[in-house]
């Protein structure tokens, strides 16, 4: 029986390790028909890895407070432009886009509701999951569509990217080597008791030919994000150490997918 295979966590910088697992999150959540012990393991894990990510994010955030200012107050002021202008739009005589606007006001309070009061990590993550459901929800979609509103959203989105990239440059100094083990520590072990439930579940499910395609996309994620740390790995292994006494030329590492974790 085809079993997920096992990464090579302990070669992964933690910017790699962030990648893979918050990759390995998203699919496990994009599984339809999940059985109910792999939804409670998918919950945990998203738990551990979001409590690293929010290590990270607040760290040293008090020294890039004012100058991420400017770029806060840009991305929560086009927020503000489509509050006014859904409302003004929930005005119209026409029943259709009154209704577009209803619904899209709807939303944009069920996120962004006193959104000028969080922190700057929590506006990030309700932009972000207020963009996805309205670039995913084809109502939604046809709201933004109806109303000609296209440009604001992407106006929001392009000012979220901005701050998202540049805050995470800002605030990505390593935090205390043990507090990362930690962390790593924690993510895991859930980790391995999710793939071992899943491998487990593959053994005695009725829908085999389900697992089986889950596993093969999963060895195919885990193969593809192995790649560069083997080869890291093996151009280490192949380094001819000289006997003269200047001092070798240290390898350089492959520069990790995931926005802000570069340097841990």
């Amino acid at each position: 029986m085809i079993r997920i295979k096992r990464p090579l966590l302990g070669n992964y910088r933690n910017a790699e390790f962030l990648q893979l697992m918050t990759t390995i999150l998203e699919f496990f959540k994009s599984v339809k028909d999940k059985d109910a012990l792999l939804e409670e393991r998918i919950a945990e894990l998203e738990r551990v890895i979001q409590i690293m990510k929010d290590v990270f994010l607040d760290h040293k955030a008090d020294s890039v407070t004012a100058e991420m200012r400017p770029l806060d107050v840009e991305r929560i002021d086009i927020v503000k432009g489509l509050k006014k202008f859904f409302e003004s739009e929930y005005y119209r005589v026409n029943p259709e886009k009154k209704n577009y606007a209803a619904l899209l006001l709807k939303s944009l309070n069920q996120y962004c509701d006193n959104i000028v009061k969080m922190s700057y990590q929590h506006k990030t993550a309700v932009i972000d999951k207020m963009l996805e459901e309205w670039s995913s929800n084809e109502t939604i979609v046809n709201a933004i569509n109806g109303l000609n509103a296209a440009s604001w959203v992407d106006d929001l989105r392009e000012k979220q990217s901005i701050f998202y990239n540049n805050y995470f440059a800002k605030a990505k100094a390593s935090s205390p080597a043990l507090q990362s083990v930690k962390l790593k520590a924690d993510i895991k072990k859930v980790f391995y008791n999710l793939i071992e439930d899943t491998n487990s579940l593959a053994r005695v499910s009725p829908n085999k030919q389900n697992y089986i395609n889950l596993i093969t996309e999963l060895n195919g994620i885990i193969d593809t994000n192995n790649a560069p740390v083997a080869n890291r790995k093996g151009r280490r292994k192949k380094e001819v150490v000289s006997p003269a006494p200047a001092p070798s030329t240290p390898s350089v590492g492959s520069v990790s997918e995931f926005p802000g974790y570069e340097s841990f």
